[in-house]
């Protein structure tokens, strides 16, 4: 009977199914050429410490709408994007999702308190990540100051996310909130040297009205508002072109 001699190997989790690729020279050869390296808290390490990097982390896929993991569960991995788009968000306690932000390729997630994750993340489409054993990562930081102070640097834009959204659902009006949100997923596209107008819109309307604390119909109408003015122009459903980057700036109060 003859044996593959290549193998994929499954992982089947309680909430997401993805692919792991496993053995170093493997992992090194990926971290090498990884595009979104430049971007990511790794990009301090040289040829020789990238890989030893390389063998504590693993490569895994997720499809649209899977769970990378839940709010409360306990926090077993962290996690760096390397493609796609990830959503995190909280359940409240009387059942209504609130949306904290989007994340993009180079975006390092997973904090937590108490042993279990603060929130849940979710695929945006496809996504690919690379995966950290919590304790595994702490002892290499424990080694690796410098490491430590770049993922000090990424790991506070979770915390800017958060004071995004207070900013976004405080004094601000609908038309100001979307403009600020066009702009901002301007912005981080552009911050990765992707292509930042036309801007893409991987999200649906529904998570773009709950992050903005706004009703399907107003983010519709705001759209069509700033379209009307020639502000910006609708390509197609997932994909806004900034007409004028000057009026949409002042639009963000």
């Amino acid at each position: 009977m003859l044996k593959p001699s290549i193998m994929t190997v499954v992982l089947k989790e309680d909430k997401a199914r993805c692919e792991l690729a496993k053995g170093d020279n493997l992992g090194h050869t990926r971290c090498a050429l990884c595009g979104i390296r430049p971007y990511s808290f790794c990009r301090c390490l040289n040829e020789e410490e990238l890989k030893v990097f390389s063998k504590i982390s693993s490569e895994r896929m997720f499809s649209d709408k899977q769970n990378i993991f839940l709010q409360q569960e306990k926090s077993k991995n962290l996690y760096n994007i390397t493609e796609g788009n990830i959503k995190i968000y909280q359940l409240l306690t009387d059942g209504r999702l609130q949306i904290i932000g989007f994340l993009y390729p180079g975006d390092f997630f997973g904090s937590y308190r108490q042993g279990k994750y603060n929130y849940s993340a979710q695929a945006i489409g496809n996504v690919k990540v690379c995966v950290f054993n919590e304790t595994t990562l702490n002892k290499h930081l424990e080694k690796n100051p410098k490491l430590s102070r770049e993922l000090l640097n990424i790991t506070a834009n979770e915390l800017t996310l958060a004071q995004d959204r207070i900013r976004v659902l405080g004094k601000l009006t609908a038309t100001e909130r979307m403009a600020n949100f066009i702009l901002n997923i301007s912005d981080q596209r552009a911050r990765i040297k992707w292509q930042d107008n036309p801007v893409s819109l991987p999200m649906n309307r529904q998570d773009i009205a709950d992050y903005l604390g706004l009703t399907i119909a107003t983010v519709s109408r705001e759209i069509t508002r700033l379209k009307t003015s020639n502000i910006i122009k609708v390509l197609n459903a997932s994909q806004i072109y900034i007409n004028d980057r000057t009026k949409l700036s002042l639009l963000c109060n």
